[in-house]
């Protein structure tokens, strides 16, 4: 008698949509998908830049610098006391312990470019774009880096890649991109 009691339990859960076997529906990823563009021209670069920096895509911004990436920060504002542990060759490598630090201390970062020129030079072109880098945190609600990059990009194959990267500033904004690399690397 005992034995009618197991079919009948699983005919009601089939009839009341409980199916154990059934696969779930699938849930949306968490994160959000990024469409980065090819980096087959300067601007795209100068995009994707921007999306990995506001996505903490260290990946995807790596990619966009040259293995022998050179950062130099404005030659005034080296002189600086904010300067004095930055070293005197800033290559890929603390490019991307810079990343480390500013993903893991900024809840949100946001990069405009703007006044775009660019003058091909061969196989590679000149790049100067005026910049502003936004960052929120819980230490500080907002914090604004402005100034002047100047690139030196290199095509190989097609893809783009940043060689040079060097920090100007502009006007009487003292707050530039380097300033932000010097102050992370002081503080560890």
């Amino acid at each position: 008698m005992r034995h009618w009691r197991y079919p009948a339990f699983a005919l009601l859960i089939v009839l009341h949509g409980c199916n154990p076997f059934r696969t779930g529906t699938p849930e949306q990823p968490g994160g959000q998908l990024i469409n980065y563009p090819q980096p087959t021209t300067t601007d795209n670069v100068l995009r994707i830049l921007a999306l990995s920096l506001g996505a903490k895509d260290n990946r995807a911004y790596l990619e966009r610098l040259a293995s022998d990436f050179a950062f130099s920060p404005d030659p005034v504002q080296r002189q600086s006391d904010n300067f004095r542990n930055f070293p005197a060759a800033w290559g890929y490598e603390h490019e991307e312990i810079f990343l480390a630090g500013l993903f893991s201390n900024a809840d949100s970062i946001a990069v405009e470019w703007h006044n775009v020129l660019t003058q091909p030079q061969g196989e590679g072109a000149t790049v100067t774009a005026f910049y502003d880098l936004t960052i929120w945190s819980q230490a500080q609600p907002e914090t604004h880096y402005r100034g002047r990059a100047e690139f030196s990009m290199v095509q190989v194959a097609g893809i783009w890649n940043i060689r040079t990267w060097n920090d100007v500033v502009e006007g009487e904004y003292t707050t530039t991109w380097g300033l932000l690399r010097a102050r992370l690397l002081a503080t560890g």
